[in-house]
């Protein structure tokens, strides 16, 4: 089954369907942890939930784009996943 990270901001209804795919029994796919960008993000509750591991790269605590950027590769890339798929981004 293919790693999957997915990355939210807000509600996390996207993810949460992903997430509920990823369970059905036929999925060729798991949720390997869910990041935000913001530790207030609703979406890090309904991953907790349904059992995901999350994760929050805060958007505010690097210098520009380019760096924070880097940090949520560097996220996704510990969490073992092979596609990064944005939720509610």
């Amino acid at each position: 089954m293919l790693p999957v990270a997915v990355v939210i901001s807000g509600r996390g209804s996207n993810m949460e369907a992903i997430a509920r795919a990823a369970q059905l029994g036929d999925s060729r796919f798991r949720v390997v942890r869910v990041i935000a960008d913001r530790p207030e993000a609703g979406g890090l509750a309904r991953a907790a939930a349904l059992g995901v591991p999350t994760a929050v790269v805060p958007v505010k605590s690097f210098a520009d784009r380019a760096a924070f950027e880097q940090a949520l590769q560097a996220e996704i890339a510990a969490s073992g996943a092979e596609l990064g798929s944005k939720g509610d981004c």
